[in-house]
């Protein structure tokens, strides 16, 4: 089994980048009759396994009774010494295996150096508390006095100091373990996973050596098939590979075998996070539940708070680890970046001045601080953390990694394509790379068209089409926010719309799958085109809007403005733009305020980041909506505008809430739940709260559709209306595809009542902006009922959903020409014609017509000899011709 870049399968057929090829391992092939020897902690039998079984299952009471008792009584020395401090240390008891190791010292036999053999063991839990010192003595003293694990010590000593800064002498003593392989006769379970842990490290010069530490891992896994650790390390191997495939079932093997494992419960929870789901949270707390001490899953959860801009936690779990281990590189690093993300510049040089004293090249710290910049939108941060990071380490392919992606958000594609070119031949396997090369190659053949503060990239096939859409909207967009915000961001702002969803993902974040539609990085935009998804599956007009929205307070704040208020105001902005534009309230919402399932105002950022519960994620964004339109209704939009100010002059939300709003972060949270509840309060009575499993109550929202649906199939329309109409009027403003004010229309059509079914159609895609096949039929309604105007109108919201349907802008143009609104009629043609009809000759003729009318006479010539090229005899083109040329202004 080797370790080979493995990008995501592509499945539109254009060529893949060259993934790195199988190499020649360079261990040599173990010799045919090696012994499966496990550890030298088995003893082959009797107490000892009984012990190490109690250890390996997680029963780590049992274990350390039963080492305990072997080592007090001097048997089994060293093995039980070792086993006795190590189930002590599994759950961050260092002190005790440290007086373990002295009392089981004293009871060595005769003749045996306790100091030695047990120096390991001892340098171990020392490493853990942070005394660096003592711990390289203990290790040094394994080594030099050829203890029974001198190899392990070997490790260990080149672990520290590699952390220490003093990488030549540490990767001298990696390169060693593949002489020691390749001479080995046999090697312990425990002297394998050595060799696959050096491999790793050595890795970053050489990547084809992360093949052959593969094949360690799991020589150590056969050879030991009880023991979880090399499973969690060939597990977090592939992990650190972006194999979150390979890493999967190899760590819940670990847990099969010890539900209790810290490392390999802080390995799911890595993997959790690789994955995007929300259980990494709960995974690292349920590590810390078997080692409370356990300084690496501290600074772990410190990194998801950060990421949730719960600054607070994050810097409280980082001092945590500190308290178990005062020189944590990981811990220290968080608090750095909980600094920068307060803007605190002192407490951040100094955490940053600890790391780089304790490792000089501790590249690591700016990588972290890159990564968490990006995750709270501070791309330009993130950038210059990046830089620092590969200047401090030319070998730190994460640092190289991160800062060419960020070059790209911030707009420096030829730069950040250079830069991700050279990540990629250091570490050929990070598939968020190799995705992004391959996305550039497909960007570059797309189509530039640019507005006078817009550079828009688009599929050759859409832009013809949407780009006389998009301009126009986005320069209104830019014009309505300006005024809103008093404010510009940097122009031009460049939008970069994706034909196909899964290269917007991975221009987002670098792997295919992420739900959102469109992203914002400041004034670098990027987004899905109607064509990237299902037909009526999004608005792409209000998406537009949403995400220029961004551009707007990201900008004013300079990228301090949290999640939470700048989705809401974008929503926000979306209402104030079109009718039925924004998020929409739906049962799910109002079920969970109901049962207290939003999160409060202090942690609001985890319904965006880490959903609680499925669609927790669009009732943050309705909810944040709902916030930023209470302190506009109440306050003014000056309080809002108070509120940016504040997060650009460096405050914290609770300071801001105050200084904004003249009250405290928990008084809002009660004014917003106040609001909420007067605004759907009959709504939320008509919910009902019923019991688990029990049927909706008759006078529910949830009753009278399913009495509805009943009467409906029994041909009781009068019936169904009455219950639709009921339910209707209890939750008016729901608007999803099972919304009662939908039905109705439906029903009133079937009926002949065009004017019903057309005020119902009104009212439903007032609040829908997604449903195509609603405005459609308003549009045939409100044409058969002699409304143009309102027909016309109804056909160009269409637009926002479904921008390439051919008969929406048939439709438009001749109803636009019927009216002589001739600039408009233009329009349409020019759309019609982008979509490659299948008669252009008539195409041409039909907006030379319509440009003729509207008095362009010169437009008019060129595009009726586009259409007579084609169709040499086309009669009424001639004629045209003939008419243009008679026209005073034809031939100029």
């Amino acid at each position: 089994m080797r370790l080979t870049p493995r990008p995501p399968h592509r499945s539109n057929g254009r060529a893949m980048r060259v993934a790195l090829p199988a190499l020649a391992l360079v261990l040599a092939a173990p010799p045919s009759g090696r012994a499966q020897e496990r550890t030298e902690a088995d003893g082959g039998g009797g107490p000892l396994a009984a012990a190490l079984e109690a250890h390996q299952t997680g029963d780590y009471g049992q274990a350390v009774a039963a080492y305990r008792s072997l080592a007090r009584s001097g048997r089994e020395f060293p093995a039980s010494a070792r086993g006795w401090a190590r189930s002590l240390a599994a759950t961050g008891e260092y002190e005790a295996a440290l007086e373990a190791l002295d009392r089981a010292a004293a009871r060595a036999p005769d003749g045996a150096d306790a100091d030695t053999e047990l120096a390991r063991a001892r340098g171990r839990q020392l490493y853990a508390l942070g005394r660096l010192d003592d711990a390289e003595a203990n290790f040094r003293r394994a080594i030099e006095g050829r203890a029974g694990d001198a190899q392990l010590a070997r490790l260990d000593l080149g672990r520290l100091l590699f952390a220490r800064g003093a990488r030549e002498e540490a990767v001298a003593l990696f390169d060693g373990f593949i002489d020691f392989y390749n001479r080995a006769r046999r090697l312990e379970p425990a002297e394998l996973r050595a060799v696959g842990a050096a491999l790793r490290y050595l890795g970053a010069r050489d990547p084809d050596l992360f093949h052959d530490a593969v094949r360690a891992f799991e020589e150590a896994i056969a050879a030991d098939p009880g023991d979880p650790e090399p499973r969690i390390d060939l597990g977090l191997l592939f992990l650190d590979k972006y194999d979150s495939f390979e890493a999967g079932p190899l760590i819940e093997e670990a847990l099969a075998r010890n539900p209790a494992h810290a490392r390999a419960l802080l390995a799911k929870a890595r993997r959790a996070k690789f994955d995007g789901s929300s259980e990494a949270l709960e995974l690292a707390q349920q590590a810390l539940e078997t080692n409370p001490r356990l300084t690496e899953a501290r600074a772990f959860l410190a990194r998801l708070y950060l990421e949730l801009e719960d600054v607070d936690d994050a810097e409280a779990e980082a001092r945590r680890a500190l308290e178990t281990n005062p020189v944590s590189l990981s811990a220290w690093t968080e608090i750095a970046a909980a600094a920068h993300l307060r803007g605190d510049a002192a407490a951040f040089a100094e955490a940053r001045d600890r790391v780089l004293r304790l490792d000089p090249r501790h590249a690591d710290l700016y990588v972290a601080l890159a990564q968490v910049a990006y995750r709270t939108h501070r791309y330009g941060d993130a950038v210059a953390f990046a830089r620092q990071a590969v200047a401090l380490d030319p070998l730190s392919w994460p640092g190289m990694a991160e800062l060419g992606l960020n070059q790209l958000r911030v707009g420096d594609l030829e730069a950040g394509r250079a830069t991700l070119a050279a990540s990629f031949e250091g570490d050929p396997f990070n598939v968020w790379v190799f995705n992004t090369l391959d996305l550039l190659e497909e960007l570059a053949g797309f189509e530039t068209v640019e507005s006078p503060r817009f550079v828009f990239s688009m599929h050759p096939e859409e832009a013809g089409a949407l780009s006389i859409y998009a301009t126009a909207l986005a320069e209104e967009a830019f014009d309505a926010m300006r005024a809103r915000y008093g404010f510009e961001p940097p122009t031009p702002i460049s939008v970069e719309v994706y034909d196909r969803h899964a290269d917007f993902s991975v221009r987002t974040v670098g792997l295919a799958g992420i739900g959102a539609l469109g992203v914002s990085f400041g004034s670098v935009l990027a987004m899905d085109s109607p064509g990237a998804r299902p037909g009526g599956a999004f608005n792409w007009g209000s998406t537009l809007w949403h995400e220029i929205s961004h551009a707007f307070t990201l900008g004013y704040t300079e990228h301090r403005i949290p999640r939470w208020f700048s989705e809401g105001l974008a929503v926000l902005d979306e209402r104030h733009a079109r009718e039925g534009w924004g998020s929409d309230v739906d049962p799910g919402f109002l079920a969970a305020f109901r049962d207290e399932r939003l999160p409060s105002l202090e942690r609001f950022n985890y319904g965006f980041v880490r959903p609680a519960y499925p669609g927790q994620v669009q009732h943050a964004y309705y909810m944040a909506s709902l916030l930023c339109e209470m302190i506009e209704t109440t306050r003014g939009f000056d309080a809002v505008l108070a509120m940016l100010a504040g997060y650009r002059d460096g405050l914290e939300t609770p300071e801001v809430v105050e200084r904004a709003l003249g009250t405290t972060l928990p008084g809002l949270d009660r004014e917003l739940r106040d609001y909420i509840e007067t605004r759907f309060g009959p709504t939320l009575q008509a919910l009902g709260d019923p019991e688990a499993g029990a049927p909706p109550g008759p006078d529910t929202f949830a009753g009278l559709l399913a009495a509805a649906a009943e009467a409906h199939r029994e041909g009781r329309r009068e019936e169904a209306m009455r219950s639709l109409e009921r339910a209707h009027e209890i939750f008016p403003e729901y608007a999803g595809l099972d919304a009662p004010i939908l039905f109705i229309g439906h029903l009133r059509r079937e009926a002949g009542d065009f004017a019903g079914a057309a005020e119902a159609y009104r009212t439903y895609t007032a609040l829908n902006e997604n449903h195509f096949e609603a405005h459609m039929a308003l549009a045939d309604l409100e044409q058969a009922l002699g409304n143009d105007a309102a027909a016309r109108e109804t056909l160009e919201r269409a637009i926002w959903i479904d921008p390439f349907h051919l008969d929406v802008h048939a439709r438009l143009a001749a109803s636009h020409e019927t009216a002589e609104a001739w600039p408009e009629a233009v329009r349409e043609r020019r759309a019609l014609l982008a979509l490659a009809p299948a008669d252009p000759a008539e195409a041409h003729y039909r907006l030379a017509l319509a440009l003729h009318r509207g008095g362009d006479a010169r437009g008019a010539r060129s595009a009726v000899l586009d259409a007579l090229e084609i169709a040499p005899n086309f009669e009424a083109a001639l004629d045209l011709l003939l008419e243009i040329r008679g026209d005073p202004e034809g031939g100029r």
